[in-house]
């Protein structure tokens, strides 16, 4: 489709008009307590039973308590962004369709990309946990015993054998999602209290059985664990693994991806989302509080490193790997459901070929759920679960920054923009500040991280430092709160916009420099064929720029013209829309 008169910069920054009714082809079946289950699902599939073991062993020690707290209290001003988000924007696609409303085309394509990242080495990850531990459970480590001896690899930065068994399960859970997922739910829900009787178990348990003086371990022989102690990889281990603890923190687009299948979605987000990370960040402190309290750090560095901690007592050993295998899968499910919303809702969107929004008569998008299945399937087969986490860091901390800049920017939206999906005179330089504020950010984590605190780091990462503060109270000083301009109101305002969400922006940025540079290297190589494939179909066809060239006017108030157009140009029928019936 040619663009005419659209130029590539037009094109780049258009934004998509937000939902103005809450009338769906999407059944509302959802209240808070699903909502909570789907994101309980992932986080606690993708977080304590997959990377908690390796991570408390290979990098922080017992002071993985302290790298949890950090990540959860960055997390947190997150969680309260996404809360302002979900109850002002209704929709699939969660952070993608936030970015789309407020910064743009080319941001949410980068976002779109990044969760697809997340979402799908996430799941890669729970894929490798979950046949380690199904495997540890039925077989007593036969099946991974013989893939080490058969299938072994010798090639730096991949795995150190081919996970089969891994990408049998994947194809089970795509099976699973293509029949149909309607008691998906109702399954996670029953799972999720099993799941949680177990971590109960390792907690008391842990606590009887353990010593504190394994909190105190002297140096091992082997240099390659650290130095000892509480944190015997330093202050420098500490933040590393909060930044790859964030994988365990990835649950709130499970949730806000479900807004059009919520009951009351502006309401029952917001809560869903402040119940479970309230409660899963709870089970990771004592959780692994009790690990590293039970079994020395250097001992857990195994995927099954939660059940083999208490290897000494059987059934206790029996009651963890039971949970891990219910956790593991529940996420699996949860987690490919989401990725798939994700692709089905870019690919509505014309960012990605339209044929990837297929659904079956049934209303299944069988599509999107096949397509979400070949990157999981790949880092099952090619990489070790450090290195899987350490890329879904990287996407989700991308995510992290621009949903909090969202933030900061939706405050400058009046409605007749957002109505009109063009940018004001003001909300372009709003726009420009915020990324001026973000980029200053990662010049000051870096200075600080990478050129260290000498004179020259500590100099010029305050400097950038500085620079960023200054652009925040210019965004503040300048522009105009919703409230006076009238812009759309939310059922959830984040407090102390702009300072919190910019604190959010900064602590995200020093996380993402403290990340390998060879993590970085494959997210980029992820996202730059992302941008590739944006660049070759989606910059000319995407949904709002067919509509503009077509010269519809996106002024009107309910964009009921663009939409109807759209119907008009979909070459799919009514059957090819995704409903929530199969939830």
């Amino acid at each position: 489709m040619a663009t005419g008169r659209l130029s590539i910069i037009d094109r780049l920054i258009q934004r998509r008009v937000p939902e103005r009714t809450t009338d769906t082809s999407l059944r509302r079946c959802l209240g808070v307590f699903d909502l909570v289950n789907n994101g309980f699902s992932v986080m606690v599939g993708a977080g304590i039973f997959v990377i908690t073991p390796v991570l408390t062993a290979d990098t922080t020690g017992p002071a993985v308590i302290v790298s949890y707290l950090i990540a959860g209290i960055t997390s947190l001003i997150s969680a309260l962004t996404y809360c302002e988000l979900a109850g002002r924007f209704q929709g699939v696609g969660s952070a993608y369709l936030y970015v789309y409303y407020v910064l743009g085309e080319l941001a949410a394509s980068v976002i779109g990309i990044s969760i697809m990242i997340e979402a799908m080495i996430g799941m890669a990850s729970i894929m490798k946990s979950l046949s380690v531990y199904t495997d540890q459970l039925l077989f007593n480590g036969t099946l991974i015993r013989l893939e080490e001896t058969h299938l072994a690899m010798d090639i730096p930065f991949l795995t150190s054998y081919v996970d089969l068994f891994g990408l049998f399960l994947l194809i089970l859970a795509g099976v699973l999602n293509l029949l149909g997922v309607k008691q998906t739910i109702r399954f996670s829900g029953v799972c999720n209290v099993i799941v949680i009787v177990s971590l109960l178990m390792v907690v008391i348990m842990g606590f009887i059985l353990g010593t504190p003086d394994n909190w105190a371990l002297p140096a091992p022989p082997d240099d390659t664990f650290g130095d000892g102690g509480f944190a015997p990889y330093g202050l420098g281990g500490i933040f590393t693994g909060a930044s790859l603890a964030y994988f365990s923190y990835n649950g709130f687009d499970a949730v806000a991806c479900l807004g059009l299948e919520a009951k009351n979605p502006q309401r029952d987000i917001p809560v869903a989302i402040v119940i479970c990370f309230s409660l899963v960040m709870t089970l990771y402190m004592l959780v692994c509080g009790a690990i590293t309290y039970v079994a020395p750090y250097y001992t857990l560095g195994t995927q099954a490193g939660m059940a083999l901690a208490f290897s000494k007592y059987p059934w206790v050993s029996a009651v963890v790997s039971t949970g891990a295998v219910l956790a593991t899968a529940t996420g699996s499910l949860s987690g490919l459901l989401m990725t798939s919303r994700i692709v089905y809702s870019m690919a509505q969107d014309g960012i990605l070929h339209p044929s990837l929004a297929k659904v079956t008569t049934k209303q299944i998008p069988w599509v999107s759920i096949v397509v979400s299945m070949v990157l999981p399937a790949l880092g099952i087969l090619l990489l070790d679960i450090e290195e899987l986490v350490m890329m879904n860091s990287g996407g989700l901390l991308i995510c992290f920054c621009l949903t909090n800049i969202c933030v900061i920017v939706g405050r400058y939206q009046g409605e007749n923009s957002a109505a009109m999906g063009r940018y004001t005179f003001k909300e372009k330089y709003s726009n420009m500040m915020a990324m001026l504020f973000w980029l200053t950010s990662l010049a000051s984590c870096f200075c600080f991280s990478v050129i260290g605190f000498d004179k020259l780091g500590i100099s010029s990462g305050l400097f950038f430092l500085a620079l960023s503060c200054v652009t925040l109270c210019l965004i503040k000083h300048f522009f105009e709160e919703e409230t006076k301009n009238g812009a759309p109101m939310t059922s959830f305002k984040c407090p102390l916009v702009p300072w919190l969400p910019g604190l959010g922006v900064y602590v995200n940025s020093a996380l993402m420099v403290s990340l390998p540079w060879m993590t970085w290297v494959r997210v980029l190589v992820c996202l730059g064929l992302g941008l590739c494939m944006y660049a070759m179909y989606g910059l000319q066809n995407s949904s709002v720029t067919r509509a503009r060239s077509d010269g519809l006017e996106l002024e009107s108030a309910d964009g009921a013209e663009m939409e109807s157009s759209l119907v008009e140009r979909d070459s799919y029928s009514d059957t090819d829309k995704l409903v929530g019936n199969e939830l």
